[in-house]
Parts: C-alpha cells; sequence; structure tokens
C-alpha cells in the first residue's frame, strides 16, 4: 500500500509527535507496504484494500468520548466511512464489523488517524489504478467513492500533521500505541490468510 511520503512532501520538520510515531512504526508500515507493493493490480487487490481499510474507519468514527477536545468532532470523518461501506458493498465484500476496544484516549485515536490519513497520501496513484480496473470490471465503476473522497482534500495531511504536533511530547507514547493498532487492524484484513475481505 504505497503511503511513504518524505519530509519535504508531508510539510512536517523532523521532530514532534509525527516524527516519533513515524520512527517507531516504520518496520510495521514496510511490512504493510509489501502486501501491496505495486499498488493494485487487479479486483482482488482492490477488494483487499478496501475491506482492510473498512474496520479501520469503522473503529475511528465510533471509538470517540465526550470528553475528547472539540478537534476529535471537527476532524471526524462520517463521509469517509459511508463512502467505504457503499464501495464494500458494490463489491461484495464483507462489512462485519470488525471487533476491537475503542481508543483509549484521544492521543491514541490521533495515532490511529495517522494510518488512514496517510494511507490518503497514496491513493492518487491507487485512484489511477481502481479507474484502469474500470475499465475492465463494470462493478468497479460504481465502486470508487472512497478513493474519490479521500483524495478531495488534499492539504488535509498538512492539518492532520499540525494537530497530531500540537500534541503534548508526553502524548507520542500513546499515539505510537495507536498507529500501531491502527497498522494491526488494516494488517489482519490485507494479509494473506487474514480476515476474508
Amino acid at each position: 500500500m504505497p503511503t511513504r511520503t518524505s519530509p519535504a512532501a508531508n510539510g512536517a520538520a523532523d521532530r514532534g509527535v509525527l516524527a516519533q510515531v513515524r520512527l517507531a512504526t516504520r518496520g510495521t508500515h514496510d511490512a504493510l507496504d509489501a502486501l501491496l507493493p505495486v499498488g493494485l493490480r487487479d479486483l482482488q487487490d482492490y477488494r483487499r484494500y478496501l475491506g482492510a481499510l473498512l474496520p479501520l474507519a469503522e473503529w475511528l468514527a465510533h471509538g470517540d468520548r465526550p470528553d475528547w477536545p472539540r478537534a476529535k468532532t471537527d476532524w471526524d470523518d462520517g463521509q469517509r466511512l459511508d463512502c467505504l461501506r457503499a464501495d464494500c458493498a458494490a463489491l461484495d465484500i464483507d462489512t462485519t464489523p470488525a471487533i476491537a476496544p475503542s481508543p483509549p484516549s484521544w492521543p491514541h485515536w490521533l495515532g490511529g488517524c495517522y494510518v488512514i490519513e496517510g494511507s490518503a497520501l497514496g491513493a492518487r496513484l491507487l485512484s489511477r489504478h481502481a479507474a484502469g480496473l474500470a475499465e475492465e470490471h463494470a462493478e468497479v465503476r460504481g465502486a470508487r467513492r472512497f478513493l474519490g473522497h479521500i483524495t478531495s482534500d488534499p492539504p488535509r495531511w498538512g492539518r492532520f500533521v499540525r494537530l497530531l504536533d500540537a500534541l503534548p511530547e508526553g502524548d507520542a507514547e500513546a499515539a505510537t500505541s495507536g498507529a500501531r493498532d491502527g497498522f494491526a487492524i488494516v494488517h489482519s484484513r490485507l494479509a494473506p490468510g487474514g480476515a476474508p475481505a
């Protein structure tokens, strides 16, 4: 899943919570990227991709608590989940909700967001792959809402980086834990032998 970015591309300096999360999860991220090393080669890859991101989007959408900062409400993206569910339904992908404990804290939730927000960085390439698949598979033509949605706001990553880096340094460990949980949710569906997508 090509989501790797350079510091210049993500607009963040090599310090702060973002850098700590990135460094601590690099191996996990690389292992996930290796599961789709050249993007979406065929319909099965696309189904795996959508089916792997759906439980992460659900976990983030349903993991809020009323005592979290107002920024949580401002940042949450319910439309992303709706688009994913619609695409999965169009491609007959299992949408059984993931069973995962709710994020225990705001920094942990933001760490989980790091995974799905980062996935949007590689989504432009994947969107082109999906367009190619749509020429071969009629069902894909009506199943590109999610990629369209997450590529529609390029400055969003920069806003997310600023939000993550606004966390106190003491919250970096919780954010890293959230990112690890997020990667694990995706990996469990994307990896061969994982939950079927």
